[in-house]
């Protein structure tokens, strides 16, 4: 999020920064901020293009990220999906202010503010906020950031808090710490993920079955409602706790012989042990037939692992 901020830093830079005292001449000074200077043009025209390989040719191997109401996370490959998650939820329009920047050997660092307004992509819904960042950057032998820190001014909002972690792969059952799978032999899925759009495509291999294959799509942050032979289809899926977690409700509402029955069912997707296990438990309610009936419920739990 705040990295396109740096898209008007260059011109800030040009004009807003001065000497410090510890330099001793002015030739160093210059020449250490032409060399981020460098770094921000050819930066931001990386973001401006959406080009995610270049931006990560302008990072250090080591990345540190530090955004607000997230864990810490490391490395270019992490920063990859980071920004791929990025571009695919939203359109930002950014601008900033520069508060400090100076170079005291290999070492740099950028301060200021930033604002951040723009759309997210499937909803249109438009979004707002603002907040402050700072850059740390080292010679490697050219300028790369090494850290990056930023959070909101507002305690309630953060885009990238908003963004579903990366839950795409194929994934295998474990039956052996799943619960309540009768006739399951095995069961694989695979989950195509495109910012908060996720297809999900799921065969299981049961006894004395043909295979039973199924295909869900939704988009996490959404309602939508069909309308079906057997009766009124809505499914809400909201964020639960955190980007790693994500909640989808279903109910089915018919009419039989003039007798309303409802159908409904919960499960909760989550990722554990950094992306590499996926939980998903499930809770239905089921009508009977006939209204002097109670109604069957159901709990599931079922554990995959990544291939």
């Amino acid at each position: 999020m705040r990295k396109i901020l740096l898209c008007v830093l260059v011109v800030l830079l040009l004009g807003g920064c001065h000497p410090k005292s510890h330099y001793s001449d002015i030739k160093s000074f210059t020449t250490d901020i032409t060399g981020i200077r460098s770094w921000l043009k050819n930066y931001t025209e990386a973001v401006k293009a959406a080009d995610i390989e270049r931006i990560l040719s302008y990072e250090s191997d080591d990345i540190s990220y530090w955004p607000p109401d997230q864990p810490l996370f490391s490395g270019k490959e992490n920063l990859r999906k980071w920004f791929l998650a990025y571009f695919n939820y939203c359109t930002p329009v950014e601008s900033f202010s520069l508060v400090d920047f100076d170079v005291y050997g290999d070492f740099a660092y950028l301060t200021g503010k930033y604002s951040i307004s723009g759309k997210i992509k499937k909803s249109g819904e438009e979004f707002r906020d603002n907040g402050k960042f700072i850059d740390f950057f080292k010679r490697q032998p050219e300028s790369k950031c090494t850290q990056s820190i930023w959070n909101s001014d507002n305690r309630t909002f953060d885009i990238h808090s908003q963004i579903l972690d990366d839950f795409s792969g194929t994934w295998k059952l474990d039956l052996s710490k799943s619960i309540y799978l009768p006739g399951i032999i095995s069961s694989n899925l695979e989950i195509i993920q495109k910012g908060n759009n996720l297809n999900i495509n799921g065969i299981n291999e049961i006894k004395d079955k043909e295979p039973e294959k199924s295909s869900f799509n939704c988009t996490i942050g959404s309602e939508a409602q069909y309308k079906l032979k057997s009766g009124i289809f809505t499914i809400t899926s909201t964020l639960s706790s955190g980007r790693q977690t994500f909640t989808i409700k279903e109910t089915l509402i018919s009419e039989k012989s003039g007798l309303k029955q409802e159908y409904s069912r919960i499960t909760i997707y989550t990722l554990m042990a950094k992306g590499e296990i996926l939980s998903i438990i499930s809770d239905a309610t089921l009508p009977e037939e006939g209204s002097q009936l109670p109604k069957v419920k159901t709990h599931t739990e079922m554990v995959y692992t990544k291939l």
